[in-house]
């Protein structure tokens, strides 16, 4: 790498707006200026120099990449311990970093006032390494990928998000997880975590949907640039995570065929460049937390409605949550065994975007709540409206469980043909059972 070009840093923080919300103004100031000093002091260490300012963006430059590729390894490093520490806004601070190379000859000569409109062609490349990195990753350009030997090589990967794949760009494999993130992915194994991308809103406050925004709205969802993310069978003895059901894809793959939506991108929870698209597409998340990994990871964000977590391990039981307290289906309950769950929500890793998710303990439930999802993509209004007695309401939540026809009950290797609602929730807390005693309350 010791060709005469220098190296070239372009860090943000990701959603820095959202940090500042519900802040006042002198405790935001005071720890985003902790933040840039602490970037300063570690980009120093490797003598680079601050460019140019925007807001929270900042443009350093380094004498060689590989110090720009350093100093961002030691910046990640430290910015969980600055989490913990010091971090009092609204959200994790996460940021997005893209390292270049550039000649700068005269670079420094440009005056500060005419920096943010400089026209540069290695300042454009290093921008658009930015702005398309994934959540608090490293994005390296492929010019300087190509001189990088040794063990720092193993560290990146080639990126599918699309931007950056056109430049033929390279991803940071890890990354430093936060203090809320360890929480969530406790049990997992090691490799496994390497495919979960940062999370950076894990309260289900941060998520619940807007009010237009419910499980009679997915036909508009599912037509927008969609991310399908399937389980796969774990090849980890002692992960939480047991092999996947084929049968969570049947009704998965019979929905997308009646849609379309060209803008489908299919991952699997284990391939590391999954996490590369979470970001900018709604997500369809597919199958239990017993079975994907994404869904162990998001679990116990999901309040209204997910499977029971505790200590690492997942059980074979759905918990619901509403204005009326906790309820329990599955195994040991009054209810069937094959239960399954469709949930709407923002999306935990961009509140722009929406994620849905549908999962079951069984195959069967998964396969039960995919029907019930496919009839409400067709006519949700009857859907909801024959269940409520005309009383339409908005979930974004529901359980259901497999309905079997008659002379099938004792076997599992039929097709499932139709399900039954046992629970919804809306965003407010309110059940479907709530909903109807009030009715009948006011009726009286």
């Amino acid at each position: 790498m010791n060709d005469g070009k220098k190296g070239i840093v372009d860090i943000d923080i990701y959603k820095s707006a959202l940090l500042k919300q519900g802040k006042s103004q002198k405790p935001v100031e005071v720890i985003l200026g902790a933040y840039h000093s602490m970037v300063e002091k570690i980009f120093a260490v490797f003598d680079g120099k601050c460019w140019h300012k925007t807001l929270e963006r900042r443009i350093f430059l380094f004498p060689t990449p590989n110090d720009a590729i350093d100093a961002s390894l030691l910046l990640l490093d430290n910015l969980t311990t600055f989490d913990t520490k010091k971090n009092q806004l609204s959200f994790p601070l996460f940021v997005r970093i893209g390292v270049h190379e550039i000649e700068i000859e005269n670079m420094t000569d440009v005056p500060e006032s005419e920096r943010g409109k400089f026209a540069q062609g290695s300042l454009d490349i290093v921008g658009v390494l930015q702005q398309n990195c994934p959540i608090g990753k490293i994005a390296v350009s492929r010019e300087v990928i190509e001189k990088i030997k040794g063990i720092k090589l193993d560290i990146f990967r080639p990126t599918l998000t699309p931007e950056l794949s056109k430049m033929r760009a390279f991803v940071l494999r890890r990354q430093p997880f936060m203090s809320h993130e360890e929480f969530l992915l406790y049990g997992l194994h090691n490799e496994q975590k390497l495919s979960i991308p940062a999370i950076p809103f894990t309260t289900w406050n941060n998520i619940v949907p807007d009010e237009n925004i419910n499980l009679a709205t997915l036909d508009e969802i599912l037509e927008q640039p969609l991310l399908v993310i399937l389980g796969e069978s774990s090849s980890y003895p002692q992960s939480p995570i047991s092999s996947a059901a084929t049968s969570d894809a049947i009704g998965i793959i019979e929905i997308m065929a009646e849609l379309s939506n060209v803008e489908v991108t299919v991952g699997i929870d284990q391939w590391e460049d999954t996490a590369d698209l979470v970001s900018d597409h709604n997500i369809l998340l597919v199958g239990s937390s017993i079975v994907n990994t994404y869904a162990f990871a998001l679990n116990d964000i999901i309040k209204p409605v997910h499977f029971v977590k505790a200590e690492g391990r997942v059980f074979d039981k759905i918990v619901v949550t509403s204005q009326e307290g906790e309820k329990y289906f599955g195994p040991h309950t009054l209810s069937p065994r094959d239960c399954g769950i469709v949930t709407i929500s923002k999306s935990p890793f961009n509140l722009d975007k929406t994620l849905i998710w549908i999962g079951g303990i069984t195959g069967i439930g998964t396969h039960a709540a995919t029907i019930f999802m496919r009839e409400l993509i067709h006519d949700p209004q009857s859907v909801l409206w024959q269940r409520t007695t005309k009383n339409i309401i908005h979930p974004i939540g529901c359980v259901v469980s497999a309905s079997k026809d008659k002379g099938s009950c004792g076997s599992n290797r039929l097709r499932i043909r139709g399900y039954k609602i046992l629970w919804m929730v809306d965003r407010e807390g309110k059940t479907f059972e709530h909903r109807r005693h009030q009715k009948k309350q006011e009726a009286i």
